[in-house]
């Protein structure tokens, strides 16, 4: 079993940060046409940011360790930044609270936060920790499902708001009319008991409790036939970005997250436990299948990094591209991916 992370890692990178830090801020300042919220004192401690909500699209699990780890271990008040999560959930729209103002970042992904712009939502995406879709299709390792064309004549368990993987078949050429489709609740029973053949569900999980109960499966991750849909899209309003403290706040939000994306791809295992201490009992998680998700996790963010060819959750150019390419390609959504990203605040960060 792995040792908690120290802090002794989160001081190393914020060492190498300090100076990022300060240089952000003024530099926020200068955009903003004002003085900052607040700067470092003489000796070096962190400005009080004051304090910040992070909306989560569902329940607090090793999904978002990297946000848990950094909340639970202090990478954000290692900034000044006090944070709280908001568990999300099926009632919980992220679009609405981050536009009531209920929370100052959300995580959302490249279609929600597509579909919630072209309603009019003043958001956009500043950083996103998935640049590799986490969505896989998972059958059974007996089923014969190897490739998407394999799911003709096919029961499927698909999610209640799942809204891209059958325009995603479709354009692969599959004959949908011989597809019959089951609704599901993420739970994997519906594919160890035959209900269905295949399943729809994010790698790091049906598969990882599957494995825990010693059942093999086949996984096709979807990115890799060309629907890479983000995931955990740090995802602000607009006019948050003209408001010195508000974009200050934001910047600690994408330092403090980067830090725990760094902890988990260096002891994927450990934010697992983390994950489990804070949330187990009361979500009734399984340990087991946090740590061994971790793992699973942190893989998926090293292939979007490798896939887009920046820093870890730097939305890149070729990024952008690829997801104009989902978006005029399997989403059918007439929007220029431009429009949902800026740039420019992680500079000086990622």
């Amino acid at each position: 079993m792995s040792t908690r992370v120290s802090r002794s890692l989160s001081a190393r990178r914020f060492a190498a940060l300090a100076a990022v830090t300060g240089i952000s801020l003024t530099l926020a300042a200068c955009a903003g046409g004002s003085e900052p919220a607040s700067v470092p004192s003489a000796d070096g401690a962190p400005a009080d940011l004051g304090a910040a909500a992070i909306q989560f699209g569902w329940l607090p699990n090793i999904e978002n360790g990297a946000i848990i780890a950094a909340v639970e271990e202090g990478y954000y008040d290692d900034l000044g930044l006090d944070v709280e999560i908001l568990p999300g959930g099926p009632e919980v729209a992220v679009d609405a609270q981050i536009v009531s103002g209920g929370a100052l970042v959300g995580l959302m992904t490249t279609e929600s936060l597509a579909n919630s712009v072209l309603s009019g939502a003043p958001l956009v995406g500043v950083a996103a920790v998935y640049q590799y879709s986490s969505n896989a299709i998972v059958s059974l390792a007996d089923s014969g499902i190897e490739e998407p064309m394999d799911l003709e004549g096919a029961t499927i368990g698909l999610s209640a708001n799942d809204r891209t993987t059958l325009p995603f078949l479709e354009w692969r050429g599959l004959d949908m009319d011989t597809i019959t489709t089951v609704p599901v609740d993420g739970s994997p029973t519906p594919l160890a008991s035959g209900e269905v053949d295949a399943i729809v569900s994010p790698i790091g999980n049906v598969p990882v409790v599957l494995a825990a109960q010693g059942i093999e499966t086949s996984v096709i991750p979807v990115a890799d036939h060309g629907h890479n849909r983000w995931s955990s899209i740090l995802t602000v309003r607009q006019d948050s970005l003209e408001d010195p403290e508000k974009l200050a706040q934001i910047r600690a939000i994408i330092e403090g997250t980067l830090v725990g994306v760094e902890v988990l791809l260096e002891d994927p295992a450990a934010v697992g436990e983390i994950t489990y201490e804070a949330y187990g009992e009361q979500l009734g998680l399984e340990l087991e299948t946090q740590v061994e998700g971790a793992v699973v996790w942190a893989d998926l963010i090293e292939r979007g990094r490798e896939r887009s060819g920046g820093a870890l959750l730097e939305v890149t150019e070729s990024g952008i591209e690829e997801t104009q390419s989902l978006f005029d390609n399997i989403l059918v959504i007439d929007l220029d991916a431009n429009d949902i990203f800026d740039l420019t605040v992680a500079e000086g960060i990622l």
